[in-house]
C-alpha cells in the first residue's frame, strides 16, 4: 500500500465517520424537537436542559455538514451552484430552522430584508453559514436576534446581530491563538477568535 492510498484509505474513513454523526445528531435533534413540542412547564429543568440539549445537536450537525461541504471542495466534486435567489426567502428559511428553539427560550427572531432584494449565490452554502450563525446567536443573546440582509457595494451583506454581553474583554486582550498552546482543563483552544477573525 503506497503512503497515497493510505492517506486516502484515513481521510475517507474520517469522512464516513463524519457522515454517520451527522445522520445519528439529525435523528437526535429530531427526538429533541418532538420533545419540546410536547405541552408541559415551560419553566422546568428538564425543558430547558432539552431545549440546550437541542441547540448542541443541532450546532454540531451544522459542524459536521460543513465539514463534509468542505471535503467535497477540497476534492473538487462539490456541485457549486451559484444561481441568483431572492433573499427573503432564504432569510426565512433560515429563521424557520432555529424558530422553535428561539420560541422555546422566549428570544425574539425579527428580520430586515428587503423583499425584492436578490443576490448570486450557492443556496446550500449559504443557508448553512446563516443557520450556524443564528444557532450561535440563540446562544448568546439576551432577548433579541436580528438577521439582517442589505445591498452593499455591488453584491450583498448578511449579518446576525444579538444582544448579549460579547466577548468579555481579558478574552479580546490576549488576542488570537497565534503561538499560544491548549487548555484541556476547560477545553479552551484559543481558535474561537482567530476563526470569528479570518470569517
Amino acid at each position: 500500500m503506497t503512503q497515497d492510498s493510505q492517506k486516502l484509505d484515513i481521510s475517507t474513513f474520517l469522512v464516513s465517520s463524519i457522515h454517520d454523526m451527522k445522520n445519528s445528531l439529525g435523528v437526535m435533534a429530531a427526538f429533541l424537537e418532538d420533545a419540546l413540542a410536547v405541552p408541559g412547564n415551560p419553566d422546568s429543568p428538564g425543558r430547558d436542559k432539552t431545549a440546550h440539549a437541542l441547540y448542541e445537536a443541532q450546532r454540531i450537525n451544522d459542524h459536521l455538514i460543513q465539514l463534509l461541504a468542505l471535503y467535497k471542495i477540497d476534492q473538487s466534486f462539490y456541485p457549486f451552484d451559484p444561481q441568483e435567489h431572492l433573499l427573503a426567502e432564504l432569510a426565512q428559511d433560515a429563521l424557520s430552522r432555529v424558530h422553535q428553539l428561539a420560541q422555546f427560550k422566549g428570544i425574539e427572531l425579527d428580520c430586515d430584508c428587503p423583499q425584492t432584494l436578490t443576490g448570486w449565490l450557492d443556496y446550500d452554502l449559504v443557508f448553512g453559514v446563516v443557520t450556524q450563525a443564528l444557532h450561535n446567536a440563540l446562544h448568546y443573546t439576551r432577548r433579541r436576534v436580528l438577521l439582517i440582509v442589505a445591498p452593499l457595494d455591488g453584491g450583498v451583506s448578511i449579518r446576525v446581530e444579538d444582544d448579549g454581553a460579547g466577548y468579555p474583554a481579558f478574552l479580546l486582550e490576549q488576542g488570537d491563538a497565534l503561538g499560544k498552546g491548549v487548555c484541556f482543563q476547560t477545553g479552551s483552544t484559543g481558535l474561537g477568535l482567530y476563526f470569528a477573525g479570518v470569517a
